[in-house]
């Protein structure tokens, strides 16, 4: 049996304490990809190479060659190499071969210090090994176990990596303190790729991670602040349909999904032509008929509503059997614009392996809701309190690992649980804790009880969830799993 680390410092990095969780065998390899078709509006590739000099090309052709051996496909090498340019600048960065002072070098920035990513006898024998690109490059695709039997994971052993974003699955394996820095290399990175598969020229891998719905980035501010299902949406249709220019995302304290990045409006250019009424409606039923893996819940367009929850139902009116506004103002009646709603990060996949999610608690009362302001909180309350006496049992509320169990400053002891889909909810001020880090436990297992440790006025559990590491409203996102707290 191995044991694996699923925290680790890495490149240019805060250092983090190693998580230690035992798990199986070492995940098999996922199938690998093939390419699939051009997405419109990606510029052409050739512009990637005059970028590079030539030890980077050749540097990322060994990530490229490393990834198809590990069976991560194109997908995965394009993976490889935004992590590479964000942790050395594919080795052309001057610190890339000089330990820093967490002991990291290299093309990924691997830790050499004694027992971590090399197996030599000193520091020394390991910034030797690690100095090797083509090991590096292996390691982050495969992971690598130690002498001692830890298994540091690779992209390989990350659940579901085919269904996150670029930024988001690096991020797993690197567990860098900038962990949004990622994106900034994905343009170039899908332009490698496409060049080393042999791709035609001006083409560039538009598909997903999970094949068709991984589109190029917009290369708008818009994109800024929006969860994984969020940014899908928008970079399929701004791939699918380059004549729409605007696309609009976050919106800071809005208290529908855009104030939390879960969703898109979609402007329709002449929305009140006849050209403008079609391609709005081709853009609508694309939503629909793609929610499961988009993550849609919801889309209204002129005056109709769709939403997952009641698909059977159809495009229901506005103000008569669907409660959204119906009226002259265009915008209000959503007639410039297609609005999609989606989960945050979803895309199609369930939270729980049994597929359902309880309520935290048994026995309640609904005090502090999210976005809640006052003299109690710095800014706004991130989450929702459930009030219940000292020693009411807090059950997980979704299948997961828990990833943190300890005391932590205003949430007094607290519990994080990530699911499968990479959704985490946080249970503080618990008055005890009965689960360990590095537990994978089911929806229903009851991971502490109810307290008033920490920043309290009284015995209650704060709920939080958060997507992409961006709170949401837990009251809204229970819902959307059909609960009612």
């Amino acid at each position: 049996m191995f044991k694996t680390l699923t925290a680790l410092g890495a490149a240019l990095t805060l250092p983090l304490a190693p998580l230690l969780v035992f798990a199986g065998a070492l995940a098999a390899p996922p199938p690998a990809h093939t390419l699939p078709a051009a997405c419109a509006g990606m510029p052409a590739v050739t512009s990637a190479a005059a970028e590079l000099d030539a030890a980077q090309l050749q540097r990322a052709t060994i990530i490229h060659q490393a990834a198809l051996d590990a069976g991560v496909g194109p997908s995965g090498a394009i993976v490889g190499i935004a992590a590479a340019m964000q942790e050395s600048a594919l080795g052309a960065h001057p610190a890339t071969y000089l330990v820093n002072e967490d002991g990291d070098v290299g093309l990924f920035q691997q830790r050499s210090l004694v027992g971590w990513y090399a197996d030599g006898a000193t520091q020394a024998d390991n910034v030797d090994i690690l100095s090797d690109d083509r090991y590096q490059a292996r390691t982050f695709f495969l992971g690598h176990t130690t002498l001692g039997g830890w298994h540091i994971p690779g992209l390989v052993d990350i659940d579901g990596w085919q269904r996150l974003t670029i930024t988001q699955a690096a991020q797993k394996v690197q567990v860098s303190a900038y962990p949004d820095a990622y994106a900034d290399h994905e343009p170039l990175a899908r332009a490698l790729i496409s060049t080393l598969s042999g791709a035609p020229p001006g083409s560039a891998i538009c598909g997903n991670l999970d094949p068709a719905f991984d589109c190029p980035p917009t290369g708008m501010d818009s994109e800024h602040g929006q969860t994984p299902d969020a940014l899908r949406v928008m970079r399929c249709v701004h791939a699918t349909w380059p004549q729409i220019r605007s696309l609009l995302g976050l919106r800071p304290g809005d208290p529908r999904d855009h104030g939390t990045g879960r969703a898109v409006d979609v402007m329709i250019p002449n929305h009140d032509s006849t050209a403008g009424v079609a391609l709005g409606a081709e853009v609508a039923d694309w939503a629909r008929t793609n929610a499961g893996p988009l993550g849609v819940t919801y889309i209204i367009w002129r005056e109709h509503l769709w939403s997952a929850a009641r698909a059977a139902e159809g495009w229901r009116r506005c103000g008569q059997s669907a409660s959204c506004y119906t009226g002259p103002d265009d915008s209000a009646a959503h007639r410039d614009h297609v609005h999609i709603s989606v989960h945050g990060n979803q895309g199609g996949t369930v939270l729980t392996t049994n597929g359902q999610a309880v309520l935290p608690l048994e026995q309640y009362r609904l005090t502090a809701r999210f976005g809640d302001v006052g003299e109690r909180w710095k800014t706004a309350h991130t989450g929702l309190d459930f009030a219940a006496p000292t020693g009411t049992p807090i059950r997980a509320i979704t299948d997961g690992i828990i990833t943190h169990a300890a005391t932590q400053g205003p949430y007094g002891l607290f519990t994080v649980l990530t699911a499968p889909d990479g959704t985490t909810s946080y249970y503080a001020h618990q008055s005890s804790i009965t689960v360990t880090t590095g537990q994978r436990v089911t929806a229903g297992t009851v991971i502490g009880t109810v307290g008033a440790t920490g920043n309290v006025t009284g015995a209650h559990l704060h709920l939080e969830i958060r997507i992409g590491g961006i709170p949401t409203d837990p009251q809204t996102w229970l819902r959307q799993q059909g609960l009612t707290p």
